[in-house]
């Protein structure tokens, strides 16, 4: 069912390119009034006029109509026609057209002299030759061009012109033949729009392919360098942050006191529950897009702080610290007992040219230091002077 569905989808599609093609070439029907004109110029005298007027009248409505609809279809009226009715209007209007050429040249040529003959075929063959990109729709082509051969032949038949029946013949066969060629050309442009239906199924495959790799990619990105517990940057995207970091920094070791009698005393669900928060906390305390929190491993993170002076980062620092120890009252953050964290500090100067991995091993130091004056207290490092005891 669904392929059926496929394939009136993929026929209803490549109908409404030809009619795209068909009514794209509408105009043309422009040059049936000028070649009617002659004709009517050529055949007029009293007895002829009447026939004569009521056949340009035809062309000329067949003409009109043709180009009306050109600009119908363009603007998509009426909008409940799809490609099924336009192919229909299309069959139709070639027929009535092919029948009025067909027929009012062949009454032409039953008593044309050799002259008028001449003008009467050469107009019929152009009409042929103006509707050859109706070839992109087969059975319209054949509607329009084989009644002109075949009427032709016909008047030819009964006219009283020299070789009448050796023309006759050639504008039989040649509807004949016509039928065989369009056949032959109509395959092959049948084929050239599979072909084009099948390159853009291809086009928009490949276009979603593209974003959901692309996607995966952005996905597989964010992974790469995010913690998978807490939400925040992990030690690769730390190092990445770091490296690209110029000038005056501060680098922040912090590390939650007595985390493990909390694991142990809680389980590991809920240790796994004060990480998160304390994570939340922290990035709270941060400046977005300028700044970057990265979980270390276990119950230690560290804190790039771009720009900073050693105060600023020391106010920083102390927020943090202030943050993470309110947490037990903040009901959001579900923590089952009080915690608290301690804070190592390096400061790098605008001038200094010292590496993420001596900032580390300096805003370690202080961390010992927090912990062995007492914990829950941040500690600077290095050649600035100073601790801030909390406790």
């Amino acid at each position: 069912m669904a392929e059926t569905q496929a394939e009136n989808e993929e026929h209803d599609a490549i109908l409404k390119m030809r009619m795209d093609a068909m009514l794209n070439s509408s105009p043309a029907s422009f040059l049936s009034l000028v070649g009617a004109l002659f004709a009517v110029y050529v055949y007029w005298s009293p007895s002829t006029a009447i026939p004569l007027i009521a056949w340009q009248f035809v062309i000329t409505a067949v003409a009109v109509t043709n180009l009306v609809s050109t600009v119908l279809y363009a603007r998509n009226r009426p909008q409940r026609w799809g490609a099924r009715s336009w192919a229909r209007f299309v069959c139709v209007m070639h027929l009535v057209s092919g029948l009025a050429w067909g027929v009012g040249g062949a009454w032409m040529l039953t008593f044309a002299n050799e002259n008028q003959a001449v003008l009467t075929l050469s107009i019929g063959m152009a009409a042929v030759t103006v509707s050859i990109p109706s070839v992109v729709y087969l059975r319209a082509y054949n509607l329009f061009h084989l009644p002109i051969f075949w009427t032709y032949a016909l008047g030819l038949a009964l006219s009283t012109l020299q070789f009448k029946w050796l023309i006759a013949s050639g504008f039989f066969l040649m509807g004949a033949f016509a039928i065989i060629i369009g056949r032959a050309l109509g395959d092959q442009l049948s084929n050239a729009l599979h072909l084009s239906m099948e390159n853009k199924r291809l086009a928009e495959r490949l276009k979603d392919r593209g974003a959901e790799l692309e996607a995966a990619n952005r996905q597989l990105e964010i992974e790469s360098h995010t913690d998978p517990l807490t939400g925040v940057a992990n030690r690769r995207r730390l190092m990445s942050f770091a490296r690209a970091v110029r000038g005056r920094c501060a680098l922040l070791v912090v590390d939650i006191d007595h985390f493990k009698s909390y694991n142990d005393s809680f389980g590991h669900v809920e240790g796994d529950t004060c990480l998160v928060a304390v994570a939340a906390a922290l990035e709270r305390s941060i400046r977005p897009d300028v700044d970057l929190l990265a979980r270390l491993g276990g119950e230690e993170f560290a804190v790039v702080l771009n720009g900073v002076s050693a105060e600023e980062a020391s106010t920083i620092a102390e927020r943090m610290r202030v943050n993470i120890e309110a947490l037990k009252s903040a009901r959001r953050a579900r923590i089952k007992r009080d915690v608290t964290v301690s804070i190592g500090l390096a400061v790098r100067g605008a001038d200094e040219t010292r590496s993420l991995a001596a900032l580390m091993e300096q805003a370690d130091v202080a961390v010992y230091r927090a912990k062995s004056e007492g914990r829950n207290r941040v500690c600077i490092g290095g050649d600035v002077e100073g601790n801030r005891n909390v406790a």
